[in-house]
C-alpha cells in the first residue's frame, strides 16, 4: 500500500485554559513519535472558554498535517488519536484488495465490540452505584426520623 498524506483535527476540553492547550501540544506531539508517521505541521489553536458550560471548561484544537506509512496506519491514529475530522490529501486515489480490507472491517468490528463492552459494563456500574446511593439515602431518612 501507498503512503497516505493527511490533515488531523484533534480536539481537547479542559480546564484551565493553559492547561488545556498544554496537553493537547503534548499529545499532539505524541504523533512525532509513532513509528510509521512523518509529521509535517502541528498548529495548536488557543483555549476558546465554551459559554453554554456551567463551570469554566475551554476547547482547542490542533492541525496536523503527516504522512502515514500506509492506511493501516492511518486507521489506527484515528483510534489512537481520536481526531474529529480527517482530510485525506494523497493519494487521488486509493485501493484495497480484498484481504486488506476484509482486515480493516474486522479491526474496525473489534474495536467497536470492545467499546461497546466498556460502555455496557459502565452502566451496569453506574445503575449499581445508583443503587448503593439510592440504599444510602433511604438509610439516613429513616435514621433523621
Amino acid at each position: 500500500m501507498e503512503k497516505i498524506r493527511a490533515i488531523l483535527i484533534i480536539e481537547l476540553m479542559g480546564r484551565p485554559a493553559e492547561y488545556a492547550k498544554e496537553s493537547l501540544e503534548r499529545h499532539a506531539g505524541k504523533l512525532k513519535k509513532e513509528r510509521g508517521v512523518e509529521v509535517f505541521s502541528i498548529s495548536v489553536s488557543e483555549p476558546k472558554k465554551i459559554e453554554e458550560a456551567e463551570s469554566e471548561i475551554y476547547t482547542c484544537f490542533a492541525e496536523v498535517e503527516l504522512e502515514a506509512e500506509n492506511f493501516a496506519k492511518l486507521f489506527d491514529l484515528v483510534f489512537d488519536f481520536m481526531p474529529s475530522s480527517i482530510e485525506i490529501l494523497e493519494p487521488e486515489n486509493l485501493r484495497l484488495n480484498i484481504n486488506e480490507a476484509t482486515n480493516f472491517i474486522n479491526a474496525l468490528a473489534g474495536r467497536l465490540h470492545r467499546y461497546d463492552e466498556i460502555a455496557k459494563i459502565a452502566q451496569i456500574k453506574n445503575q449499581q452505584l445508583a443503587g448503593k446511593l439510592k440504599e444510602l439515602m433511604e438509610k439516613n431518612g429513616e435514621a433523621g426520623n
